[in-house]
């Protein structure tokens, strides 16, 4: 496994090496205008807008994709080499080191501060409430073990330092406020913006309380996750990420959030949230401002998706040893539709293997369950087992009154329906009719011999 940089940066001249990096030259507005250039940027390139108005804070958007993401972390563009990469850092995880001196300390701010004056913080959609911070990894530590948490959460602008946090009673951070509270203690957290594509996908991986996120990140790294230590909280951030804001909750306060978007493209309300004082802001000189387009956009998907997918399938394996990938697709917004391959399933193993998906991630709701001939990552192969292998009678099932997430767009009394797609191929199916593979080979390494004109 390659070793490879850790910072954003590193991820950024990756990209500029092999032409992934747009420029924005012309001058942008916070105030929806970036994320209408963002929404538009044809070719899943990374995106730099060199010039925004009232700021000069440069910001990166669109950093993730899955291509973007092999060449960022020095692997394949494979679904398979992903899932390895990804699943290594959860299976090998390795403790962080700290250290002195790191960029994100460079500049360090803790009077005047002034949110929305030093940073481009974004609006995005027209009904919401306000500037949303949309790519920060919010590390906080168990008031008890001193364990980190890490996660990522949208933060609405409150004033020139206060934020409001989105979380569930259901997220381990919301679960550590609860402790502290407990215990009459103040939470602190660090807030750090501009992270290696690795550090988003490891922050949002499906894994028990009390699991540092941090590790995994060091985990597919090869190499321990680089953290600096806090200025004002006593809690660490990544050393090269572009900007930290470093906060604590204060105790009992709530802000009604009012209309927010979600990852389904649609609208919701989810109440009160709780509220951070902020006390400090530190940066690298010349930072960038990193922005994750939120709602029903590809980044905002794949970030969720790659953590989704090769969690299910570890937990997938436990039940099912057979399973060969899983891929969460974008169509099912890059949370609730699952495709899975088996290699020589034995029978019952495609519903054992739905049941255990279901079990293990709330929001998954469609599984779909295929032969490892089937590229799971091509949903017209997909379609086509489905169409070729599939007995609706027998191979589609459903699973009505599941308590659902509160992110769940369909919803009926908290509860919704999942839905089962078994198409394996049957011993007595109709043999596929194919190519030689020895002779697909042959022509794939000599294509240049046939001299084929486009």
């Amino acid at each position: 496994m390659n070793t490879i940089g850790q910072d954003m940066r590193d991820a950024l001249q990756s990209l500029t090496e092999i032409g992934r990096v747009t420029k924005v030259n012309g001058q942008v507005d916070v105030n929806f205008e970036l994320a209408a250039v963002l929404a538009q940027c044809p070719g899943r390139s990374a995106v730099i807008f060199e010039n925004i108005k009232d700021h000069t804070v440069k910001a990166v958007g669109n950093l993730v994709d899955r291509e973007n993401f092999a060449r960022a972390c020095g692997i394949e563009n494979t679904l398979e080499a992903s899932l390895n990469y990804i699943k290594n850092g959860i299976e090998n995880p390795l403790v962080p080191v700290l250290v002195e001196n790191a960029p994100c300390r460079e500049v360090i701010k803790t009077e005047n501060i002034d949110i929305l004056r030093d940073l481009p913080i974004t609006t995005f959609f027209e009904k919401e409430a306000g500037h949303y911070i949309t790519a920060g990894v919010v590390v906080a530590k168990d008031p008890e073990t001193g364990k980190r948490n890490v996660s990522m959460n949208r933060l609405l602008v409150l004033g020139p330092d206060k934020l409001m946090i989105g979380m569930s009673p259901s997220h381990h951070l919301y679960r550590l406020l609860e402790k502290a509270r407990n215990l009459g203690k103040t939470l602190e957290v660090s807030i750090s913006i501009g992270n290696h594509p690795a550090v988003l996908v490891a922050a949002n991986a499906y894994v028990n309380l009390g699991y540092d996120e941090f590790e995994i990140a060091g985990g597919m790294f090869n190499e321990p996750l680089q953290l600096s230590p806090g200025v004002t909280v006593d809690v660490e951030a990544p050393k090269g990420s572009e900007i930290v804001i470093e906060a604590e909750f204060i105790p009992d306060e709530l802000h009604q959030e009012g209309l927010v978007s979600e990852f389904h493209g649609m609208y919701v309300d989810y109440g009160k949230s709780p509220v951070l004082r902020v006390k400090a802001i530190t940066h690298r000189h010349n930072p960038f401002y990193q922005v994750i387009l939120p709602g029903r956009y590809y980044e905002h998907f794949l970030i969720g998706a790659m953590a989704i997918e090769t969690t299910s399938f570890l937990k997938i394996r436990e039940a099912v040893p057979s399973v060969k990938e899983a891929v969460i697709t974008e169509g099912g917004m890059g949370r609730c539709h699952l495709v899975i391959s088996l290699s020589n399933p034995k029978p019952g193993e495609g519903q054992k293997a739905a049941f255990a998906a279901f079990a293990h991630c709330n929001l998954v709701k469609q599984v779909i369950v295929v032969n490892d001939d089937i590229n799971v990552n091509d949903l017209v192969d997909v379609e086509w087992a489905i169409a070729a292998r599939m007995k609706a009678h027998r191979d589609i099932f459903m699973i009505p009154g599941v308590r659902a997430d509160r992110a769940e767009a369909v919803v009926e009394d908290g509860t919704v329906t999942k839905i089962g797609i078994i198409a394996l191929r049957e011993e007595t199916a109709l043999p596929k009719a194919e190519i030689p593979n020895d002779v697909m080979d042959k022509v794939k390494s000599q294509w240049d011999t046939y001299q084929v004109k486009l």
